[in-house]
């Protein structure tokens, strides 16, 4: 990795007028080739995670196996997850995420190989999934840090939009055309192809040329331990911060699950459509999802935290209708606003967050920030199951009330509701 002092800063692109980076972010050569690389690695990632579960289900025909291989890799990204902060904060995003890639690009070769061979075993898959998941405790700070430091302040908006705009097209688009490359080449060329996609953006970001610049004049460095300690200090003593922790942590408990284990429960319960029902409703709030991106990225609002806040208020009151959807139509419109709230106020509490932290703290709070939702995410489907198997019109009613209650109470922050 690069010394302390190989920090990414503003290009000579990112110093361009305002008005041009509003409009032209890919004007911007840093991000460009950010957005190239990453675009085509999350496509590649696709065809990983299809070949994975079929791989599984060849070799053992076990679904416990893939959920119990999912489980290793979760576990130590999770647990590893802060200290990715720290060393994307000690050294640089930029030197962290190809690093990253290039182990990434390792282990999937190797799976590849030992595929071809046909000398795979099941071991070998739990073993490079926890390497996966370490790996990726690294990467994932490491990428969220990266774009404040490559686009300036009044472009972050619109840079975010793009990305994430673009990150939802190919999780839409590609696990179809995955499954068609599986089918038709088998497992092993499709995670070479994987392969290949961390080469491309590893190569991407060697083609960038960040400035360098010194940190602020700073103490020696502290232990691990010590520099998250310092980040949770800077957190606690940040009132915005802290609520925007609060609210990220209570959108992950008490959303996460109803959509993903609720919506499956009310599809057997109250719609004749079933199956079809379910694949309905999370395709209506995917597109409703991708257009709140995308409109976040063109509409410029003055109090953008305030309006975010409003809107998961309202998508916690929108979640209470869905329980009491009398036909599968009206369900779906509710989830195309849900949606569309969610990539609105997401796209809106990044940048917030972004133009917020310290720029030698970004990997840390990056980190915090990932954890929360790694962390609280399998706990909201959990309890999302038991309330749905007990009353799942409960189940929605209680976690879009609650989420209303919690984010309006947020609203009550003053630099918040300015922001």
């Amino acid at each position: 990795m690069s010394s302390q002092t190989d920090v990414i800063t503003l290009s000579p692109a990112a110093e361009a007028p305002a008005r041009s980076t509003r409009i032209r972010p890919l004007a911007n050569r840093n991000f460009r080739l950010l957005w190239m690389g990453e675009s085509v690695s999350l496509l590649g990632d696709q065809f990983y995670f299809i070949a994975l579960p079929w791989l599984v289900f060849q070799m053992s025909g076990s679904a416990l196996a893939f959920g119990t291989i999912l489980m290793v890799a979760g576990i130590p990204r999770a647990l590893f997850m802060l200290v990715g902060g720290v060393m994307t904060d000690r050294f640089s995003p930029r030197a962290v995420m190809i690093v990253s890639n290039l182990l990434r690009l390792v282990i999937t070769v190797l799976l590849a190989l030992s595929v071809a061979g046909q000398m795979i075993e099941l071991w070998m898959l739990y073993l490079m999934a926890f390497c996966f998941g370490v790996v990726d405790a690294f990467f994932h700070p490491a990428y969220r840090a990266m774009v404040p430091l490559i686009v300036d302040e009044d472009s972050l908006q619109a840079s975010n939009s793009i990305l994430h705009g673009t990150s939802q097209l190919v999780e839409i688009i590609g696990p179809g055309v995955a499954g068609l490359l599986l089918r038709g080449v088998g497992v092993a060329l499709s995670l070479v192809f994987d392969a290949f996609t961390f080469l491309f953006t590893s190569l991407m970001l060697l083609l960038m040329h960040p400035q360098r610049a010194d940190r602020d004049a700073s103490p020696k460095r502290h232990s691990i331990l010590g520099e998250i300690g310092e980040m949770l200090a800077y957190v606690r003593h940040d009132r915005l911060l802290m609520t925007l922790i609060l609210v990220v942590a209570a959108i992950n408990l008490l959303f996460v699950g109803p959509l993903v284990v609720g919506s499956a429960a009310l599809s057997r319960v109250h719609f004749a459509e079933g199956a079809a029902a379910y694949g309905a409703m999370l395709s209506t709030f995917s597109i409703g999802a991708l257009i709140g991106t995308v409109t976040a990225g063109v509409v410029r609002l003055k109090r953008p935290g305030l309006v975010s806040l409003l809107l998961v208020a309202a998508e916690g009151m929108f979640m209470v209708g869905v329980a009491y959807a009398p036909t599968l139509i009206l369900a779906c419109v509710l989830w195309l606003l849900i949606g569309f709230g969610a990539g609105f106020g997401s796209i809106n509490f990044i940048t917030l967050t972004q133009k917020r932290v310290a720029k030698d703290m970004l990997g840390r709070f990056m980190s915090l920030i990932v954890l929360t939702e790694v962390g609280l995410t399998p706990i909201s489907n959990a309890l999302a199951g038991v309330l749905a198997d007990w009353n799942v019109t409960a189940l929605f009613v209680v976690a879009g009330v609650l989420l209303s209650c919690i984010t309006l109470l947020a609203a009550t922050n003053s630099t918040l509701r300015s922001g």
